[in-house]
């Protein structure tokens, strides 16, 4: 295996690089994302190990060196691929000052993957994306999808769509993005920290102008009830954002929303839909978990919660990666958040 930084042109071609990886490319390493960050004071490495194309994200860290985080990434599906790309990873890491690199791959919560990332010496760290998500396969015709909903979810499609309900695909711009952003307040509704508006419409605007980002309203009588963000790269889609009216007393009305974008994600070619974030498998029917509401929503597409392991380490120079552990991230977390009024990722 070699590794080296992405040459100019394939920065320029990133995205269609992306999605040659194994795991068919994650849109959290894709240019749009690696753009937001920029703007969230985030400087960004692509990386090139051997055939696998890697977004870095890095900050230096004073005293201990640069510390890389690899969102949704390495793009490997295995425990044999990510052993293999991490010998090569780590020499190139501590070639490049860094003293720990935090991955984030999609490998699910087995026992066995679990076991490999213990005996690896790859501790487990702080999640930063949706560590539980609800996937859906949309492969199927439309009919065949909606079949394989639970039946509540099914009587309130049902329900929606008695209702003079309008669901359309809109424009992501400034006002659009206002009345989201808006809506997502409400919703949220002090109960956890929510982003500017401004790190929001970068966001969204980004993708929306690269064509791998859509807003979905659904409204009666020109009031807005549900709205979704979609990103797409690839045959995958994921849900990243969304927000709903606690006021309308339309039933399945998000439901509905779900299914409409479907119908549309498919005409795009998409394959998998991922709803982005649920209890964990054990925790989905628990009344007390912080998530249960919209976990038992996004449960009603698919029963089955995909679990992943989350976030683990490389550790590259050990000492420094013992007082990052201490105190360090919790420190840096601390001052970001006084200097910024912004999460630290």
């Amino acid at each position: 295996m070699t590794a080296r930084f992405a040459s100019q042109q394939e920065i320029d071609n990133w995205n269609s690089l992306v999605i040659t990886n194994p795991d068919g490319g994650n849109i959290f390493q894709a240019t749009e994302f690696a753009h937001t960050k920029r703007s969230n004071n985030w400087s960004t490495r692509f990386l090139v190990v051997d055939n696998l194309y890697i977004l870095v994200l890095q900050r230096k860290i004073p005293t201990l060196g640069n510390f890389w985080y690899v969102p949704k990434g390495p793009g490997i599906n295995n425990t044999d691929e990510l052993s293999k790309l991490l010998p090569r990873l780590r020499e190139f890491a501590a070639a490049n000052n860094v003293f720990t690199v935090k991955m984030e791959s999609e490998l699910l919560e087995t026992e066995d993957n679990i076991s490999f990332l213990s005996k690896s010496n790859l501790p487990k760290s702080r999640a930063v994306q949706a560590a539980n998500t609800v996937i859906v396969d949309i492969s199927a015709d439309i009919d065949t999808v909606v079949a394989s909903f639970s039946p509540k979810t099914r009587a309130s499609i049902r329900s929606a769509q008695k209702a003079d309900i309008k669901i359309e695909v809109v424009p992501i711009n400034d006002a659009n993005c206002k009345i989201f952003y808006d809506l997502m307040v409400a919703t949220i509704n002090g109960r956890s920290h929510l982003r500017s508006f401004d790190y929001f419409k970068t966001f969204w605007q980004s993708h929306y102008n690269a064509g791998n980002g859509i807003f979905i309203f659904a409204s009666v009588d020109g009031e807005i009830l549900s709205m979704d963000f979609i990103m797409i790269l690839g045959n995958k889609a994921t849900r990243k954002d969304a927000a709903s009216s606690r006021q309308h007393s339309v039933r399945g009305v998000s439901a509905l929303l779900e299914k409409f974008a479907i119908e549309y994600l498919k005409t795009l070619g998409v394959t998998k839909y991922d709803l982005y974030g649920s209890p964990p498998s054990d925790q989905i029917k628990n009344p007390n978990h912080p998530y249960y509401g919209f976990g038992t929503f996004k449960a009603g597409f698919n029963a089955n919660i995909t679990d992943y392991v989350g976030c683990f380490d490389l550790i590259i120079k050990p000492r420094s990666y013992k007082i990052w552990v201490k105190a360090g991230e919790r420190i840096a977390h601390r001052v970001y958040r006084q200097r910024h009024r912004d999460l630290y990722y």
